[in-house]
Order: C-alpha cells, then sequence, then structure tokens
C-alpha cells in the first residue's frame, strides 16, 4: 500500500486546530492586504473630498471615513482569501493527482 493509498484520519482536536489555524491565516492576510489597500487608496483619495462628491447627506470626518475604508477593504480582502482558502482545501481529482513512476525491483 502507498503513501497515497492510505487514509489518514484526525481526531475531533487536531480538527479544531487545523480550522482555527486556516481561519487565522485568512484573517491575517485580510488584514495585512486591508493595510495596504487603504494606505494606497488614501493615499490618492481623500475621504472628505469623496463625500463630497457623493449624493448622501452624511458628516464623516476624515478619521471616521479611513475607518469605513477600511472595513470595507478589509471584509472584501477576506472574502476573496477565504474564497482562496476554500479552494485550498477542495480535494484534489484522480485526474490531478500525481503519480510516481513505478521503480522496477
Amino acid at each position: 500500500m502507498t503513501n497515497n493509498d492510505k487514509d489518514i484520519s484526525f481526531n475531533e482536536r487536531q480538527l479544531k486546530r487545523i480550522f482555527y489555524r486556516r481561519l487565522a491565516v485568512v484573517l491575517w492576510t485580510s488584514f495585512l492586504v486591508a493595510a495596504a489597500q487603504t494606505m494606497v487608496f488614501f493615499a490618492i483619495f481623500d475621504p472628505q473630498l469623496l463625500l463630497q462628491l457623493s449624493t448622501w447627506s452624511v458628516e464623516v470626518s476624515a478619521t471616521q471615513g479611513y475607518t469605513f475604508g477600511f472595513v470595507f477593504f478589509w471584509v472584501f480582502s477576506f472574502v476573496a482569501t477565504f474564497l482562496v482558502g476554500i479552494v485550498m482545501v477542495l480535494p484534489r481529482t484522480k485526474l490531478a493527482q500525481r503519480t510516481r513512476p513505478k521503480e522496477d525491483d
């Protein structure tokens, strides 16, 4: 029996640790990407100027605008990294699995 044929089983505690580790990776990655996006976006655009151009009649300070922008970027980045995480966890198809060439004994 080769290593590919062996069934690897995890207990419930190990599965929780794996889940929390992956969730932490998704959260941290999305946080770093959102921080970079916020810096680049607000280096170009002023949040108060954007509110003057909008049709909303809401008074928002610059700090609140930066905060709303960061939260928006973080949620957007979280969704993107979460979807990437789901794709990475999906099992590989049999066609995509690597097969080792059989060695002659």
